[in-house]
């Protein structure tokens, strides 16, 4: 054989010994990544299998958080509303021309509330003359002729008739609007107010409310003997309304019997 034909065949061995050594090195870097990949899997379905005992074990460790969860949101709620309407108010008086005049300081918030403390004080003031002035014959006879100018006007008359004889009931009108009732209807126990009014064949005159929005809700005529009164005050009757029933006193669950 000639010197190129041996240098051929040699040229080649060599192409076959690295081809074997190159599959050799593939196949052990494919062996080493399945081996790593099973072993991944092996993890994270570890994993999955005690997720559950590792969430129960942390929630231990960390308490229930509902509760206090709860309990911040019944505090830090109506701080959050009330500071709401406020600086909804202090935007009102920025509106009120001439309030400029009374910015004692560079501060707007201390000066919205001396403004929003001078309007309050101002209103009391006035609502408690303009009383006074009402429990008087003239002032009875000054608020006959206010009624009769609005019973004149169509719709605004009934918004004015019906604003007042809500606020003279609610505010210190009739006694018995203190007195909470239950009404027994259809196997329900339901919440209701005595009117202290009758209807002409006698019987009472209820108010249901709604809830929560006590605004609302139905007038009801019933003979006495549907009419019970109830064992609460009207504070405990209306929290329980205002509150959808989560609020207000609850009775005590009855203590089992001592075996004998």
């Amino acid at each position: 054989m000639s010197e190129g034909g041996e240098k051929g065949s040699s040229g080649k061995e060599h192409f076959r010994e690295g081809k074997k050594h190159l599959e050799k090195g593939t196949q052990k870097m494919m062996q080493a990544g399945i081996k790593k990949g099973r072993e991944g899997t092996r993890k994270l379905d570890y994993y999955r299998q005690n997720r559950s005992e590792l969430i129960k074990s942390f929630s231990k460790r960390m308490g229930n958080p509902k509760q206090p969860a709860v309990s911040g949101l019944i505090v830090v709620l109506p701080v959050a509303v009330v500071l709401l309407v406020v600086d909804w108010l202090f935007s009102k008086i920025s509106q009120i021309p001439g309030n400029q005049y009374f910015n004692f300081t560079d501060i707007y918030y201390i000066n919205q509330t001396f403004k929003l403390a001078i309007l309050l004080t101002l209103a009391a003031v006035i609502v408690t003359g303009v009383g006074r002035i009402a429990r008087t014959e003239r002032g009875f006879q000054l608020e006959k002729i206010i009624d009769e100018f609005f019973d004149m006007i169509p719709f605004i008359g009934s918004i004015y008739n019906m604003t007042k004889v809500t606020t003279e009931t609610v505010m210190g009108g009739a006694e018995d609007f203190s007195r909470p009732v239950k009404i027994q209807h259809g196997g329900f126990r339901l919440t209701g107010f005595k009117t202290g009014n009758k209807t002409k064949d006698g019987r009472d005159i209820v108010f249901m409310p709604t809830a929560p929005n006590i605004t609302s809700g139905l007038v009801l005529e019933l003979d006495e003997e549907k009419v019970e009164d109830a064992d609460e005050t009207a504070e405990e009757a209306l929290t329980r309304i205002l509150s959808a029933g989560f609020g207000g006193k609850t009775n005590p669950e009855p203590e089992e019997d001592e075996k004998t």
